[in-house]
């Protein structure tokens, strides 16, 4: 477990992992004890809404990208990761964009009349693109060996497709490094809702005495 800064309010966590870990249930269930959160799913729709973004997808990869109801998520997946040139494009347009909707985010929630006790963002690639580790207090990595990953997604995802993905991740050990807060996925819901219960505690927790230390260091 690394330094914490704790150097906002309310303090913020990132839910990062691999496909198939079990980032999603422990968003819910962070959400479930109060937090506000925001997943990956709601950054991209909110950033391929923008006709700007659009525009230039459909300049980059052909105006079979973009449909009638937005950008065709899948078509683009299917471009982007067949080819490395395309998808280091896609991601120099979009990692920027993804940090300022998620700053706005942030910046919004803790201005409430009564902001929530923690702000948690879902951000599988958190340490591989690098672009958004200075927004949060905290990390907390989902992991599970690659083979329980695998059949999490198999009817999403051929085994040529997961292996293609994965190979763009940095390896789980590494994560679990940089990492605050690590939770192996291999057994119930039941397990991960108390592990996720004892974290928001202990965020909760160091963030008040850092506040407190704070205080008295004035």
């Amino acid at each position: 477990m690394t330094e914490q800064p704790w150097s906002h309010h309310p303090p913020r966590l990132a839910i990062t992992g691999g496909i198939g870990s079990g980032k999603s249930t422990a968003l819910a269930f962070l959400r479930e004890l109060g937090a506000a959160t925001l997943s990956s799913d709601d950054v991209v729709h909110a950033l391929y809404a923008d006709p700007d973004v659009q525009a230039a997808l459909a300049r980059r990869f052909g105006p079979e990208v973009v449909g009638e109801n937005g950008v065709e998520r899948a078509v683009l997946g299917c471009l982007a990761f067949d080819d490395p040139e395309a998808l280091s494009w896609l991601e120099e347009l979009t990692h920027p964009l993804v940090r300022r909707i998620v700053e706005e985010w942030a910046t919004r929630q803790s201005q409430l009349p009564e902001p929530p006790a923690i702000l948690v963002v879902e951000v599988p690639l958190l340490f591989e693109s690098g672009a958004m580790l200075g927004l949060f207090d905290c990390v907390l990595l989902v992991t599970a060996p690659a083979d329980v990953r695998r059949r999490r997604v198999a009817a999403k995802l051929t085994a040529e497709e997961f292996d293609r993905r994965m190979q763009r991740q940095l390896d789980e050990a590494v994560k679990a490094e940089r990492s605050h807060f690590v939770y192996e996925n291999t057994g119930s819901r039941r397990h991960m809702r108390e592990f996720i219960a004892e974290t928001f505690a202990s965020i909760l927790s160091c963030a008040a005495a850092a506040d407190d230390e704070a205080r008295d260091g004035r």
